[in-house]
C-alpha cells in the first residue's frame, strides 16, 4: 500500500462507513497544468467492506497557490481566475452541475485543498452534444451569490497581456484586432453574465458511460462571464462551428444577438492571444487555426 486514502473518502467510495484498505497504489496523470493544479494522480486498489473485497478507482486533485508568472501577484483574490482554493471550495459547495446533461465528476470528499474524484473515464464528448448542453445548463441555474467565484477571466488575462507582434509572420488583420481588445471588451460588458466553466474545452469533456450525460473536467476557473465564452473555448479546440447546437440547448432564454456577440468577440480575443503565445515561442500554429478565427470571429465583428 503505497498511497491510501483519507477514511471518510473510502467511505464515500464504499458507501458506508467502517470499510478498510486492502490495497492501494498511485499513478501520476500528466497533462493536468493547470495554473492552481499542483498534481494529479489516479489512485487504485482494494477495499474490504464486512466479507466483500471490491475494487475501486478515485482521481486525486491537489492544489498550490500561483507563485509565479504575470498572474501571480493578482492570484491571491478569490475573483481572480487563478486563485487556487476555487476548486476545492466548488466542490464543497455542491453548486456544480450534477446532471443529466452537463455534470462534474462525482466528488467522494474535499480534505484541506486536495479533492478526490470519480474517474471519469476518457471517451471525448461529441462536441455538438457538448455545446447543447452547456447551453442547457446555463439557461437553467442562475448565478449563486458566493464570494469565491471567477471574475470576467478574459479581461483579466487581457488587463496584464501587453503584446508586441513585431517580426511576426501573422495576417495583420490580428494585430489589428488586438489593438482593439479595449473597445471589444467594452462591447462584451452588455451582454449577459452566465455560470461558465471557465475551460470548456475538447480535451474536458468527457461522455459519460451511461451516455446520458457529458462529465466536465477541472473546474478551477468556475465563475461568472460573458454567455457563449465557454462556447468560444470549445470552438478553439475543435475548430468546429457550433452556435446553432449552443443555441438549441438555451431554449430561447438569452437573446441570440447577446450570445453570439459574446461567443465572437471571445473567439476573437483568445484565438489572437494564443496566437501570439504560439508565434513568439517559435510554435506554429495549428492547421486552419488562424482561418477559423478569422472566418468565425473576425470577419464577423470587423467587416
Amino acid at each position: 500500500m503505497t498511497d491510501p486514502l483519507p477514511q471518510a473518502v473510502l467511505d464515500s467510495v464504499l458507501g458506508h462507513p467502517g470499510g478498510s484498505l486492502v490495497s492501494c497504489r498511485s499513478e501520476p496523470i500528466t497533462g493536468s497544468s493547470g495554473a492552481a493544479t499542483d498534481a494529479v494522480s489516479r489512485l487504485s486498489g482494494q477495499a474490504r467492506l464486512g466479507r466483500d473485497q471490491v475494487s475501486f478507482t478515485v482521481i486525486r486533485k491537489s492544489c498550490r497557490p500561483l507563485t509565479t508568472g504575470r498572474h501571480a501577484a493578482d492570484a491571491a483574490d478569490p475573483r481572480h481566475w487563478a486563485n487556487w482554493r476555487r476548486e476545492p471550495l466548488a466542490y464543497a459547495s455542491g453548486l456544480l452541475p450534477k446532471g443529466p446533461g452537463l455534470a462534474a465528476p462525482r466528488c467522494y470528499g474535499v480534505i484541506g485543498d486536495t479533492v478526490y474524484l470519480a474517474d471519469a473515464g476518457a471517451v471525448p464528448e461529441a462536441p455538438r452534444v457538448a455545446a447543447h448542453r452547456l447551453g442547457r445548463w446555463q439557461a437553467d441555474v442562475a448565478v449563486p451569490d458566493v464570494p469565491w467565484l471567477s471574475g470576467h477571466q478574459l479581461a483579466q488575462r487581457i488587463a496584464v497581456s501587453d503584446l508586441s507582434w513585431t517580426g511576426m509572420d501573422v495576417p495583420a488583420h490580428i494585430p489589428a484586432l488586438w489593438q482593439e481588445r479595449h473597445e471589444l471588451l467594452e462591447r462584451l460588458d452588455r451582454v449577459p453574465r452566465v455560470l461558465v466553466h471557465g475551460d470548456f474545452s475538447h480535451g474536458n469533456l468527457v461522455a459519460a458511460d451511461d451516455g446520458a450525460g457529458t462529465v466536465a473536467l477541472d473546474w478551477a476557473t468556475f465563475g461568472v462571464g460573458p454567455v457563449g465564452a465557454d462556447l468560444a473555448s470549445l470552438a478553439l479546440t475543435t475548430l468546429g462551428r457550433h452556435l446553432d447546437d449552443y443555441l438549441d440547448g438555451l431554449a430561447g432564454r438569452i437573446d441570440a444577438a447577446d450570445v453570439e456577440l459574446g461567443y465572437r468577440v471571445t473567439l476573437a480575443l483568445t484565438g489572437a492571444g494564443r496566437i501570439h503565445w504560439m508565434l513568439s515561442r517559435g510554435m506554429k500554429p495549428p492547421s486552419g487555426y488562424v482561418d477559423f478565427v478569422t472566418a468565425e470571429a473576425i470577419s464577423r465583428l470587423c467587416p
